[in-house]
């Protein structure tokens, strides 16, 4: 790259270049997206399919069925206080949970499964950053027990692109991004990266409700989301379609 484009680099052009998508505090791409993709790199036809898995949350050891699960914490784990199997989906994906009465679906989303991209701020509900769908509908993780999710659907950022599309290993990432994520890029709606994964997921909740949001519906839609980089009309914008996706 010479250094005259150097100097009238944009900064949309910058991350189309450095591989960057929104998905969490403005990771690469393939970190990103690839957790939830097929792992054959030899075979680009393979698409990301669904598996079950049932774990342990003392000793990682996992079974086929749920009630393998329950047999394995009877016998292995009997002290364990406080402690109920439950089962939910987790970006097309089953799983099966030993947890607390008293624990949080962003903790078990986090420590459980390790996506990170869920973030947890405040803890009180106040900032939105871990915001992600049950059953297709925004909510905040850190205001729901884990016990309550029992047969739901939840979507977290890192499953959203192939919850819209049916991605191919070897496929244009861009191309793989759900709406949502495609207008947050194209109208530069994050700045640090940290509070984007929650506006991202509120906005993914409101297009599902309705494809035309009004002004009114996407500021309802992010009212309960703190930005301190004060970045809220541009994600206002692409929630509207103000500008579109180009």
């Amino acid at each position: 790259m010479s250094e005259e484009k150097k100097v009238g680099l944009s900064r949309r052009e910058f991350l189309k270049d450095a591989g960057l998508v929104v998905g969490g505090a403005t990771v690469g791409s393939m970190a990103f997206l690839g957790a939830c993709r097929c792992t054959d790199p030899e075979d680009p036809s393979t698409t990301a399919i669904k598996e079950t898995k049932y774990a342990c949350a003392f000793d990682d050891a996992s079974f086929d069925t749920v009630d393998a699960l329950r047999a394995h914490m009877a016998q292995c784990h009997p002290l364990a206080d406080n402690q109920a199997v439950v089962e939910f989906e987790v970006n097309g994906k089953t799983y099966a949970f030993a947890v607390k009465d008293s624990e949080l679906l962003s903790t078990t989303l986090r420590d459980g499964l390790g996506l990170y991209g869920t973030k947890v701020a405040c803890s009180m509900g106040e900032c939105g950053s871990c915001t992600v769908l049950v059953d297709d509908v925004a909510m905040f993780s850190c205001l729901i027990l884990s016990r309550e999710c029992q047969g739901k659907k939840i979507t977290t950022i890192e499953g959203l692109a192939t919850a819209a599309n049916d991605v191919t290993v070897g496929s244009s990432y861009f191309d793989s991004l759900s709406d949502v994520q495609k207008r947050f890029y194209e109208q530069d709606a994050f700045q640090c990266g940290y509070c984007t994964p929650g506006f991202i997921m509120a906005g993914a909740g409101l297009l599902k409700a309705t494809s035309n949001p009004t002004y009114e519906q996407a500021r309802m839609a992010v009212s309960g989301h703190a930005c301190l980089c004060g970045n809220i009309k541009k994600v206002v914008d692409a929630l509207t379609g103000d500008g579109g996706v180009r």
